[in-house]
């Protein structure tokens, strides 16, 4: 069960989306509240774009080499491995998720219900596992084609304790293993998607990475500790009745994707 957590003491702010804490929290935040404001856009140029990147994040990963490497590396990667050698299988979920979106967005339907639709899809581990596996894998393809970018910000890596494959190898790519800096620049770039993350305890909002500089669906994460949630901006002209703080269902969690279902979409939602 995931507590209660209320930002309405933060004024930019009028909701929160609680996001079960498996591991995969950053990863599941991070592509639901993007594609949540995907599927409310009337044109579908966002989903191409994605589709785009997929295709470079293929030419990418054949330039790096790492089939070749797979007979020299030792057999404590066999699961990461394994990963990388099905980067196709886990590259068409990801582009058959954003070809639902466009069928969402095709059909007569409310903007609440293509919501609930991409909701019940992150309602279970099952139908997602393999979505954090493609963002897990571009996440590592995208820092080792970029090395001289991330390099410096890795330690064990900079310190000449480990190559950059193999960092990935262990920190990146493994299911449920949490984000850092690294990984939430490292997405954010390679998407091309604005992130800006909020911590209370640190006291300051960060921009992780501000886009190319025209208007895209921006996503906002609040952080505490090892965690990350959904929040979301106050639209500018807010009714009064959206200065209070409303708690949104977990995408990953069955039982609220139901309650869900009977909820009206809160005021100022983007």
């Amino acid at each position: 069960m995931v507590s209660s957590y209320e930002a309405n003491h933060l004024d930019a702010y009028s909701e929160i989306r609680l996001v079960i804490g498996d591991g995969e929290c950053f990863y599941r935040s991070f592509i639901f509240s993007y594609l949540e404001q995907v599927i409310d856009r009337q044109d579908t140029d966002e989903e191409h774009r994605l589709l785009d990147v997929v295709e470079r994040m293929s030419v990418q990963h054949a330039n790096l080499g790492w089939n070749s490497e797979f007979s020299r590396t030792s057999r404590e990667m066999h699961n990461c491995l394994t990963v990388v050698a099905c980067r196709h299988s886990f590259t068409q979920c990801f582009k058959e998720l954003i070809e639902k979106v466009m069928r969402w967005k095709g059909t007569e339907s409310t903007s609440s219900c293509r919501k609930e639709e991409l909701l019940q899809f992150f309602s279970t581990y099952d139908e997602t596992q393999d979505i954090f596996a493609f963002l897990r894998l571009l996440v590592a393809i995208h820092i080792c084609s970029h090395s001289e970018d991330y390099v410096p910000n890795i330690p064990e890596v900079d310190q000449g304790n480990c190559s950059l494959e193999v960092w990935c190898f262990e920190q990146v790519i493994p299911a449920r293993v949490d984000a850092d800096h690294v990984m939430l620049v490292a997405l954010a770039t390679a998407l091309e998607v604005p992130l800006r993350a909020e911590s209370f305890q640190q006291g300051y909002a960060r921009d992780i990475y501000t886009g190319p500089g025209f208007p895209r669906p921006s996503v906002t994460l609040l952080y505490t500790g090892n965690h990350y949630n959904i929040i979301y901006p106050r639209a500018p002209s807010a009714e009064s009745s959206s200065h209070q703080a409303s708690k949104r269902e977990d995408p990953a969690d069955q039982s609220s994707s139901h309650q869900a279902s009977q909820r009206e979409e809160p005021a100022g939602q983007s």
